[in-house]
């Protein structure tokens, strides 16, 4: 990364350039932060260009895919909250305020604290045993905020 680039610069000046209504000019920045930050696009700058432009998240993420020469950093583990109803009566919506809040991500996306990708699901068809997750894609009955804490921090 060059001694003088910062991120907020290179937002406001593609922002000078049309961006983001100029789609070529939006993906101009998205090749210019890549090649700042090793080859990848780090979540945390995407989730800074969009809150910059007033765009979601969703929506960049989908412009990005678009591109093959973009390349989001991907997260090494999926968490996955079941948002069946059973389970949100269960405190589910508990389990999805604590890790919002503790690791700093919101569905969809990825946690800048933890390196997972976030999502709430549909019902995990595993109701007695609500509130149900899955974590990398096994699931584990009668969660709550000590397993996720074990399961994200490797305790």
């Amino acid at each position: 990364m060059t001694q003088d680039w910062t991120l907020r610069e290179a937002i406001e000046y593609y922002q000078r350039q049309g961006a983001p209504g100029d789609q070529g000019m939006l993906v101009a920045l998205l090749r210019e932060v890549q090649g700042e930050r090793g080859g990848v696009l780090p979540a945390a700058d995407v989730a800074e260009i969009a809150a910059a432009y007033g765009l979601k998240e969703t929506f960049l993420t989908a412009v990005i895919k678009r591109y093959p020469g973009l390349r989001p950093q991907e997260a090494p583990h999926l968490l996955e909250l079941c948002g069946g109803p059973r389970c949100s009566s269960r405190d589910a919506a508990r389990l999805a305020a604590f890790v919002e809040e503790c690791y700093d991500v919101r569905p969809g996306g990825v946690s800048t604290r933890g390196s997972f990708s976030y999502r709430i699901s549909g019902c995990m068809k595993n109701c007695p045993n609500g509130p149900s997750l899955k974590w990398d894609g096994e699931l584990h009955s009668r969660a709550d905020e000590a397993l996720i804490r074990t399961l994200v921090e490797g305790g």
